[in-house]
């Protein structure tokens, strides 16, 4: 990321109806062992004990606590589906401490006895992370005790209780350690999590049929138990516990803490949500909603974070950090990530900080910009006034105070400012801090007390160049072409041409090829400037009578620039052709006419676009869409020019 490259969780969407898993589930026909992957550093145990189930890429039947089998087409395909008592029967025989249960599985279509597994069996189970029979046989136990409360002692009742809570807290402690580590178990150890997941979701399978068949007199505290809502705040707790711990990020630049902490909680987020996308997600069933779960922490953490830290006085430095990450980096690199665009873009995160406090921070930010850009021209009109040549850069006069402006105003449109409102409205950024008319004062007072300066010239020359940069002039009259009808725009065009005679003529006394260099700066700008203007009209003429008047009008107007620019030194005869073939390309109506000036045009400005010509072809509003398609595909021929290595129509941004 360049140059940028605490601790409330909110925002978490509520836990919507527990999973009932109508959808296929884990296979658990066998017990082996629960992991032969690696064990990961510092996570849960995975050593194998006993055995564990086939686990494929989907989800496989679910054994039901009662022994019975659901078959996977019955869970997902079946249009016989079972009613949630059929498929959990009590088929359980009372117990006590380490008495075995009966239960029924089925193999290869037949229905067998299984040897049940004690009480200690099933804690050596969850003690090897299996828990797949398990989890099972443990929601057996515990629904044979609620179905056998009457005539036991209140000593038994206690014992037995006793002994299925403290397994109970056993598979919880195990399962939600795994959950609390899926971002580094998920990419080595899939088995292990899905397991996880699995005792969850018979939680909640557990907790539905408790809900609909408990007898009114047979309350049970700890059902339903909730896991889900369990899922849900470990998987908070993981988000937090990850975005806070800044060690595991490391970088080979000398970064300040604000820019370290934005590194470490962007990188985190990115980098755990596609995990999410590519090693958890398929774990789950979609009532879980995973991706927009774990996206919401993160953007949650993230956000609560940076408004933290936007509510104290912050320096220039973390200001544009902030900035930047809010308004480049986070919308850019994270949502737009090609991994995760689909999956954030669905759990509709919005930004990081709410739009007033975006726009405070803009405005800011700007304010201190502007203090900056003025202490520079102060500090170049100093050295204007001072007997010593200006800087030279390539064999030309320079000055470092455009270098300035360009990097302020390229950081504040690509980095910093997000309303669209200063591009339509094409207020441009120097406007905006007031810099524009502060220089053009100072130069105006420099060359009218200063004319015997020992290195006027250069000053000038060096000035010249700036705003070659710059382009003051005269692009706020060009607004006025959208502003005003066609009719009109013939008065506007001479003030663009006045304007620009006024400014050319502060410079009559520089030589070539200085002032003729300019000037073919000057003569391209004012036609490129056209050729926005009459794109961003958006007018659509229907009739062959209003393009006729149109192209007439931008005959005419290119006549006046072409003849302007001339007379006041241009040699750039290469874009005399520009506004005529625009204009022709209107007038016509023949479609293999217009595809030969196409072509012609594309001919001597290669860096023309089809969404240029198409921008253009929008003005003739009947011509069909076939035969727009017809002409644009004439400039899938490759074309090379051979009148200009120039370029005219890269400039002009089409959105």
């Amino acid at each position: 990321m360049g140059k940028i490259s605490k601790d409330c969780i909110t925002g978490v969407k509520p836990p919507g109806k527990p999973s009932t898993l109508s959808e296929s589930e884990p296979d658990s026909v066998s017990i082996e062992s629960a992991v032969e992957e690696t064990e990961p550093k510092d996570q849960v145990k995975t050593e194998s004990r006993g055995q564990d189930s086939a686990l494929g890429d989907s989800h496989a039947p679910s054994t039901q606590a009662n022994g019975s089998c659901r078959p996977s087409s019955e869970c997902r395909d079946s249009p016989k589906k079972k009613g949630i008592k059929g498929k959990l029967k009590d088929a359980f025989f009372n117990f006590r401490g380490g008495q075995k249960i009966a239960n029924l599985t089925e193999k290869d279509g037949a229905v067998t006895d299984k040897k049940p597994l004690t009480v200690e069996q099933i804690r050596e189970h969850l003690e090897s992370d299996q828990f797949f029979d398990a989890t099972q046989q443990l929601i057996a136990l515990e629904r044979a005790l609620y179905n056998n409360l009457g005539g036991k002692s209140e000593e038994e009742l206690s014992r037995e209780q006793s002994t299925v809570e403290s397994l109970y807290e056993l598979l919880k402690s195990k399962v939600f350690s795994i959950i609390r580590n899926s971002i580094i178990l998920a990419p080595s150890n899939p088995k292990l999590l899905r397991h996880a997941v699995y005792a969850i979701e018979e939680q909640e399978v557990e907790d539905e049929r408790y809900k609909s068949e408990k007898p009114p007199d047979k309350v049970v505290s700890y059902r339903p138990r909730k896991w889900k809502e369990v899922w849900m705040d470990t998987v908070k707790q993981s988000v937090t516990d990850r975005m806070k711990d800044i060690q595991r990020t490391s970088s080979a630049e000398t970064l300040s803490t604000t820019a370290f902490c934005f590194l470490h909680m962007g990188r985190t987020m990115k980098e755990d949500m596609i995990t999410v996308v590519e090693c958890i997600k398929q774990h789950y069933h979609a009532q879980f909603n995973v991706c927009s779960t774990y996206a919401e922490c993160y953007h949650s953490y993230f956000s609560s974070q940076l408004q933290l830290i936007a509510e104290f006085e912050l320096g220039d430095k973390d200001l544009y950090l902030l900035l930047t990450w809010v308004q480049n980096f986070y919308p850019n690199d994270i949502r737009k990530n090609s991994i995760l665009m689909k999956e954030l873009d669905e759990a509709k995160l919005g930004s990081l900080l709410p739009p007033k406090m975006i726009e405070q921070l803009e405005v800011k930010y700007m304010y201190n910009e502007a203090n900056w850009l003025a202490k520079s021209l102060e500090m170049e009109v100093k050295r204007w006034t001072e007997e010593r040549e200006p800087e030279k850069l390539d064999g030309r006069f320079h000055s470092e105070l455009a270098i300035d402006v360009i990097q302020v105003t390229n950081t504040l449109k690509c980095d910093v400012l997000l309303d669209p409102g200063y591009t339509e409205k094409e207020i441009t950024i120097m406007q905006v801090l007031g810099f524009e008319t502060n220089y053009q004062k100072a130069l105006e007072e420099f060359k009218e007390k200063n004319k015997q300066h020992s290195y006027f010239q250069a000053t000038i020359i060096a000035n010249i160049n700036n705003c070659t940069y710059f382009m003051f002039f005269p692009q706020p009259i060009f607004r006025k072409f959208t502003q005003s009808k066609w009719l009109s725009c013939s008065e506007t065009m001479n003030e663009i041409i006045q304007a620009t005679s006024n400014h050319l003529s502060e410079f009559k006394t520089l030589h070539d090829p200085f002032y003729q260099g300019i000037m073919e700066k000057i003569h391209g700008h004012l036609v490129r400037e056209y050729i926005v203007r009459l794109i961003k009209k958006k007018v659509s003429l229907k009739t062959p009578e209003l393009q006729q008047n149109l192209a007439n009008l931008i005959s005419t107007h290119a006549s006046h620039l072409q003849s302007f620019c001339k007379e006041k030194g241009s040699k750039a005869t290469w874009l005399d052709s520009a506004l005529p073939k625009l204009a022709e390309i209107i007038r016509l109506q023949d479609s293999n006419g217009i595809k030969i000036e196409v072509a012609t045009l594309a001919n001597t400005y290669p860096d023309m676009s089809k969404k240029h010509v198409a921008a253009i072809l929008y003005i003739k509003g009947n011509l069909p869409n076939s035969e727009v398609r017809s002409i644009l595909s004439i400039l899938d021929v490759s074309t090379k020019s051979t009148t200009s290595c120039e370029s005219l129509f890269s400039a002009i941004k089409i959105s």
